[in-house]
């Protein structure tokens, strides 16, 4: 039961740094060659999950700017509001499975408590 709390304690740590990640790319999407990060998720000897994050060196699109008659090209960030918002999603919904497992490993670690009185 210790266990499963401290699973999900680490699911909560690696949830909670995919939401600030992606915070970050949303942030940053209009920032002319900004670079999104990706969080991935590296399993534990002990039990649980890692994140590990990770820039996306891919390029954005480039288009022209025009300042005073000379035009040249730019690019832009590759972030892409679509995606991030399904990481997004995601995120909150592991973060909500993962409290749920707390809060059901509590109720049953108080039951056995309250047995062995």
């Amino acid at each position: 039961m210790i266990s499963a709390i401290h699973t999900a304690l680490s699911g909560l740590t690696a949830f909670g740094k995919q939401i600030e990640v992606v915070a970050q790319n949303v942030a940053n999407l209009n920032t002319d060659g900004f670079k999104k990060s990706r969080t991935e998720y590296v399993e534990v000897q002990t039990g649980g999950v890692l994140p590990v994050v990770q820039k996306d060196h891919a390029a954005g699109p480039t288009v022209l700017r025009d300042t005073g008659g000379n035009q040249f090209p730019v690019e832009l960030s590759n972030v892409d509001l679509g995606e991030e918002t399904v990481h997004q999603i995601l995120a909150q919904r592991g973060f909500e499975a993962n409290l749920q497992t707390i809060k059901t490993g509590n109720a049953l670690l108080g039951s056995v408590l309250d047995i062995k009185k």
